[in-house]
């Protein structure tokens, strides 16, 4: 099922003209959700997200009510796989369009192996999330991010791990990243300028809810080298365990498998809620 600006097209239609800025310069923002039997879950979550992301990028007279109910009705046709929506910017600056689409269920590995790189293009801790406006905006330029993930993968990994200059850890290419220390559950904070992934937010919530401690902070590369068990999150990922980072090797903490146990309470909690 394809849509742009709401109405269906067939697959062969479903495409964006070479000549629009978010190809020529990746001026554009997405959202993908995952869809549980027909039901998307941290809809809401990723809705006030993309709506956040529209302000800093300057995207006026966004319908996002009806967005959402087009996210809806695709995902209603799936049971599996993710709902996209990307906005993106036309030919002029004060044009815009919407496409929404399915995308089958992309399979990962049971564990990942990261390689650290230096991520330059990043704010890396210097400046706050409140202190330059466009800052964890989910755009569509995401070519530095892929081709450290392309090294990555020409070095024998999964995929990159990204730092910056002091070697504080930031998070993947498409993902965000968590570890489990003495019996507490981490993730890096927003202040690094990293995405505000949803999935970290939920994780966050579901920390706080009791279902085991968290803590959000920061920790250099070396450091992380020595925690008991890291793990990668995203709307595809929750809870990946990675086996090792570079020459650094891990095993699978318990608590991993809690976190997977709790997102899917909270899938069914939510959905549960909706019907």
């Amino acid at each position: 099922m394809y849509l742009i600006n709401g109405k269906e097209v067939k697959k062969e239609d479903f495409s964006i003209p070479v000549q629009d800025l978010v190809v020529w310069r990746g001026d554009g923002i997405f959202e993908a959700i995952r869809i549980h039997g027909g039901f998307l879950f941290a809809l809401e979550k990723h809705m006030d997200r993309f709506k956040n992301s529209a302000k800093k990028m300057y995207f006026e007279n966004i319908d996002f009510n009806k967005i959402q109910q087009d996210l809806i009705k695709l995902a209603s046709n799936f049971d599996t796989g993710y709902v996209r929506v990307i906005i993106g910017r036309g030919v002029s600056v004060d044009e815009f369009n919407v496409y929404i689409f399915h995308q089958e269920t992309v399979s990962f590995p049971e564990s990942y192996s990261l390689q650290s790189q230096k991520a330059h293009w990043m704010a890396g801790g210097d400046f706050g999330i409140n202190e330059i406006h466009n800052i964890a905006a989910k755009t569509t330029s995401y070519a530095m991010n892929m081709n450290e993930t392309r090294l990555a993968e020409k070095k024998g990994f999964t995929d990159a791990l990204l730092v910056n200059r002091e070697g504080v850890v930031l998070e993947g290419p498409s993902f965000s990243i968590g570890w489990v220390k003495e019996g507490k559950v981490f993730v890096p904070d927003l202040d690094l300028g990293i995405l505000d992934s949803v999935t970290r937010r939920c994780l966050i919530e579901i920390g706080e809810s009791g279902a085991f401690d968290i803590e959000v902070g920061r920790i250099s590369i070396d450091e992380l080298y020595k925690v008991d068990t890291v793990f990668v999150l995203s709307t595809a990922k929750h809870a990946i365990f990675v086996k090792r980072i570079d020459e650094a090797e891990y095993s699978e903490d318990p608590l991993v498998g809690v976190i997977k146990d709790s997102f899917k309470i909270e899938i069914e909690k939510e959905k549960s809620g909706k019907l």
